[in-house]
């Protein structure tokens, strides 16, 4: 018998249901770790945020006075007993991979990434 999937497709978007949050979404949900602060990945609405600190500047210029947690890169933290740390992704300033570990289970979602050296 083979473990479940640390993440899964809903109708918000990428769900984690071992930790109860979503990656990204794009609906209303009550935790959000989201990976940069491009329109299409931080989306307004949410109860609680948790970002990379380098992408706590934008996300509040564009999102306003939202709940967010502000986490330094590789640092992991507990999000519904699932340790979860972020990466820098070099797509932008302050965005991040998603590495999601509970268990012997290591996931990673990348989110937008850039792959030639940018100082950004």
């Amino acid at each position: 018998m083979s473990a479940p999937d640390l993440l899964e497709l809903r109708p918000e978007g990428l769900y984690c249901p071992a930790g109860d949050f979503h990656i990204d979404p794009w609906r209303p949900v009550p935790r959000a770790v989201i990976t940069h602060g491009h329109s299409d990945h931080a989306r307004s609405g949410m109860g609680h945020y948790h970002a990379l600190d380098s992408s706590a500047p934008i996300l509040r210029w564009r999102l306003g006075k939202v709940p967010l947690s502000e986490h330094a890169p590789g640092k992991p933290f507990d999000l519904g007993g699932v340790r979860v740390s972020l990466h820098p992704a070099g797509h932008v300033l302050g965005s991040a991979q998603v590495r999601i570990e509970t268990g012997d289970r290591v996931w990673v979602a990348s989110g937008d990434y850039k792959r030639q050296p940018d100082p950004t």
